[in-house]
């Protein structure tokens, strides 16, 4: 015995069926920002940019403090899932507060 489709399900269908016949393609901006040239910097790009742009960074408040950068490196890895090692949060911390932090210059 045929039952006819319920209407909201013959919809979704048609939806589903629609929204995969469509492709859509976004082109982003290129990357013109880079982290600043500081103690291991290469780890810096390795891990922080695969998130976000430099300008990210470079946007931060001035000569913050170290404490902060390594709440800021901790959180990344700990809240959004960044994939810092563990033996790598100190150094980021050292290049965050030496080339955009309270100790830079130093």
């Amino acid at each position: 015995m045929y039952r006819p489709m319920p209407r909201l399900f013959a919809a979704l269908t048609l939806a589903v069926a629609s929204a995969a016949a469509y492709s859509l393609t976004i082109e982003l901006p290129k990357e013109t920002a880079q982290l600043q040239p500081g103690p291991h910097l290469d780890l810096a790009t390795a891990r922080c940019m695969i998130c976000h742009s430099a300008d990210y960074i470079a946007t931060q408040p001035p000569n913050l403090p170290r404490a902060t950068w390594a709440a800021e490196v901790a959180k990344m890895k700990k809240v959004y899932g960044a994939p810092i090692a563990d033996e790598d949060i100190e150094p980021l911390t050292e290049y965050l507060a030496k080339t955009y932090g309270d100790e830079r210059g130093k």
